[in-house]
C-alpha cells in the first residue's frame, strides 16, 4: 500500500515538474494605434481578461409584487378627512413632539455631565503637576551607547548586506538571461522633405534600433528575425510596427531562486559562525586580563 501512495505522489511529482516545463509567453505588437499585450501559459490566457457579464437582479422570496390594490389605484392611496381621522392625526404629532423634547433634555444633561468630567480632569493633572515640581527632581537615565547619526546606521546596514550583494547580483544576471526574446520582427519607415535630413534621419533610426537589439542582447537572450528601416524622399513620415514574443519557463526561475536561497543560508551561517569566534576571543582577552590585574594586585600587597 505504501509503495503505491510513493508511486502516486511521485507521478503527481512529476507532472507538475512537465507542468513548469511549458513556458509563459507574452506577445508584444507596438505601433502608431498603441501597444497590445498577451500573456499566455499553455491554455490559459492572464491578460487581457475577459470582461465579466453583468448579473442580473434576483428577485427575493416573499417580496410583493407592485399591483394597483398595494399602491391603491394609479393615484396612489388617499388621505381619510374625516373628523376621527383629523383627531388621531394631531394626537400623533402631540406625540412625535413630547418625544422629541424628551431627548432634547437628555442631551443637554449629558453635555452638562461631560463638561464637569473634562473640568475635574484638568484639576486632577495641574495638581499631579505641582505635586511633581514640589517633590524632588527625576534622576536622569545614563546612556551606556552614544546615539549614532543616519550616515553610522546606513553604515551598519551596508556591512550587513555587502556578503549578499554579489552572490545575488550573479543569480539576478541569470535571471536575466534566461528571458528570451524570440520572433522580433520591426518594420519601420522614415522620411524628410529633404534628400539630406531624410538620409541623416535614416541613420539614426537605423543605429538607435540595432544599437537598442544590441543592448537587450547583452542583458537577455535575443533572437532576430528580421529588422528593416525604410527611407522615403520627398515625404515628412515615421511609421513603423514592432512584434516580439517573450518566453521565460517558471521552472528555471525556480531552480534559480533556490540556489540564490542556498547561498544565502550559507553566507548566513558563516557570518554567524565568524561572530560566534570574535565573541569567544574577547571573552578570553577579558579573561586575561582580569588574571593579570589579579596578578599585579597579588605582587603590590607582597611589595
Amino acid at each position: 500500500m505504501t509503495i503505491i501512495v510513493l508511486y502516486i505522489l511521485l507521478g503527481i511529482i512529476a507532472f507538475i515538474v512537465i507542468l513548469l516545463h511549458f513556458s509563459v509567453r507574452a506577445t508584444i505588437k507596438a505601433s502608431k494605434q498603441g501597444v497590445d499585450i498577451k500573456v499566455k501559459w499553455l491554455f490559459f490566457t492572464f491578460y487581457p481578461r475577459k470582461p465579466k457579464k453583468p448579473k442580473k437582479p434576483k428577485k427575493k422570496k416573499g417580496e410583493p409584487q407592485a399591483t394597483a390594490e398595494n399602491t391603491g389605484g394609479q393615484d396612489g392611496e388617499q388621505p381619510d378627512l374625516s373628523e376621527n381621522g383629523l383627531e388621531q392625526f394631531i394626537k400623533e404629532a402631540e406625540e412625535v413632539q413630547q418625544d422629541t423634547e424628551v431627548e432634547k433634555k437628555t442631551e443637554t444633561t449629558d453635555d452638562t455631565k461631560t463638561e464637569e468630567e473634562t473640568v475635574s480632569a484638568k484639576s486632577e493633572t495641574v495638581r499631579t503637576k505641582k505635586t511633581k515640581k514640589k517633590g524632588k527632581p527625576e534622576k536622569k537615565e545614563t546612556e551606556t551607547t552614544e546615539k549614532k547619526g543616519k550616515i553610522a546606521q546606513l553604515k551598519d546596514k551596508y556591512k550587513a548586506i555587502k556578503p549578499f550583494i554579489p552572490t545575488g547580483w550573479k543569480y539576478f544576471k541569470k535571471l536575466l538571461k534566461k528571458i528570451r526574446f524570440t520572433n522580433i520582427q520591426a518594420d519601420v519607415t522614415v522620411g524628410k522633405e529633404d534628400a539630406y535630413e531624410a538620409a541623416m534621419w535614416y541613420g539614426k533610426v537605423q543605429g538607435i534600433l540595432f544599437g537598442l537589439f544590441g543592448w537587450l542582447s547583452c542583458i537577455f537572450t535575443v533572437k532576430l528575425k528580421h529588422v528593416d528601416v525604410h527611407c522615403k524622399f520627398n515625404e515628412k513620415i515615421t511609421d513603423g510596427e514592432i512584434f516580439l514574443k517573450v518566453k521565460v519557463r517558471p521552472s528555471t526561475m525556480i531552480h534559480i531562486v533556490f540556489c540564490l536561497g542556498i547561498n544565502f543560508l550559507r553566507i548566513w551561517l558563516r557570518q554567524r559562525r565568524e561572530r560566534k569566534r570574535r565573541i569567544k576571543q574577547l571573552r578570553e582577552k577579558r579573561r586575561q586580563q582580569l588574571q593579570q590585574k589579579k596578578m599585579n594586585n597579588s605582587n603590590t600587597q607582597k611589595g
